[in-house]
């Protein structure tokens, strides 16, 4: 018989408010939300959340790493060792992530993330994101990785990924592009676009072919120079902003994205945009320098941009609850606003707001306490159940 439990006395983040409520789960799901104090039946157990935020768990869709784990390795264990870490962060999903991995190589490793995610267990291992490998401007992506896309490499990383190809990162201005999309579309894979040279112009014609979402907004995305005749360039973030109903992806640490730039963000609709670590190697853990890819080394910081021997950036070393605070500290976020970033809207991009992404009646009992006067973790609680609890 599936476990009834009252979680009562806390604040809980809906869609659109803050309220005191409590919340009832039976088994894996939210069976409702009802005024505190509401008689429920005797065989509801009791848990007191001690005045807590009650907030939707927090989604990833980009993380390339976490702890000492690099997923491009793909060995068996990565996945599932971050999956059983992930919940003290706050992370009840996340869509384990790889760059532009060798070509001979590349099927192998999306067969091998998808065997590690079937045996993931903790934080839900959605499925996979591959960034590339069909990239205009590489960034710190190996550079002779880069492949063209097409519909026969579209059905390649399909069949490879054995179902669970969940995202794919590309740049839709490259030949092949239309026919690349469309067939990951019909398979329900979200496509973001990223590491693009994208004709601001053209942006309309390539979200209308399925694009979804943008993969961290502001980065490796060139400006166009002044003309010197006093009118601002249209440029490839301000065709993104203007596309209505395209969700912008972010890293919110500060550096990849200006907290200037995170205020701009903040006064969009709160279904625009969501938060994405773009996590590496050793996220959540002292910095160190480690090998990304063969010969290129760079240093993971707590908290902050990693960066190669040069100062380039090579994603990030934060935490999805740091994406949270930085978000309402930085840009000025509201709480709600700031849940929506974590969780409803990544939920909504990879197809899967039925169940995640929000504290309603129906959805899975995936949710996190917050401490109200500072953010942090306090409990994770994924299908009903504590993955997580700070020490007493």
């Amino acid at each position: 018989m599936a476990v009834k439990r009252n979680w009562t006395g806390g604040l809980v983040i809906t869609p659109t408010e803050i309220v005191q409520r409590d919340l009832l789960t039976e088994g894996d799901r939210i069976v409702d939300l009802v005024a505190p104090g509401s008689a429920t039946a005797a065989d509801f157990e009791t848990v007191d959340c001690a005045g807590a935020l009650l907030a939707p768990g927090l989604i990833d869709l980009l993380q390339h790493g976490f702890d000492i784990n690099l997923y491009s390795d793909a060995t068996p264990d990565g996945v599932p060792d971050s999956a059983a870490k992930l919940p003290a962060r706050g992370v009840t999903s996340f869509l384990p992530s790889i760059g532009c991995m060798p070509p001979d190589a590349f099927p192998d490793v999306l067969a091998r993330l998808s065997t590690a995610c079937a045996a993931a267990t903790g934080a839900r291992a959605l499925g996979i994101h591959s960034e590339g490998p069909c990239f205009n401007s590489p960034g710190a992506h190996n550079p002779e990785n880069l492949q063209l896309p097409s519909a026969e490499l579209a059905a390649q990383m399909l069949e490879s990924a054995d179902g669970r190809l969940a995202a794919v990162t590309i740049a839709p201005e490259l030949p092949g592009a239309e026919a690349f999309i469309r067939t990951l579309k019909a398979e329900g894979v979200s496509i973001h676009l990223g590491h693009s040279r994208a004709a601001p112009d053209d942006v309309s014609r390539y979200v209308s072919w399925g694009i979804d979402a943008v993969t961290h907004m502001y980065d490796v995305m060139r400006a166009l120079p002044p003309d010197d005749s006093g009118v601002h360039v249209f440029s490839l973030p301000d065709a993104l902003l203007a596309e209505r109903h395209l969700a912008l992806g972010v890293v919110a640490d500060g550096i990849h994205t200006h907290p200037k730039l995170l205020r701009i963000l903040a006064q969009l609709p709160a279904d625009r945009v969501f938060l994405e670590t773009d996590s590496m190697k050793y996220a959540g853990l002292p910095g160190t320098e480690f090998e990304f890819y063969p010969g290129y080394f760079v240093t993971s910081a707590p908290g902050k941009a990693v960066r190669d021997r040069d100062g380039g950036l090579c994603g990030s070393s934060l935490t999805s609850d740091e994406a949270l605070r930085n978000y309402v500290a930085m840009a000025g976020a509201s709480l709600v606003q700031a849940a929506q970033a974590g969780a409803t809207v990544p939920a909504r991009v990879i197809g899967r707001a039925a169940d995640l992404g929000s504290l309603e009646k129906g959805k899975l009992a995936d949710f996190v306490l917050l401490d109200p006067a500072d953010l942090t973790v306090r409990q994770t609680i994924i299908g009903g159940e504590t993955r997580f609890r700070t020490a007493a």
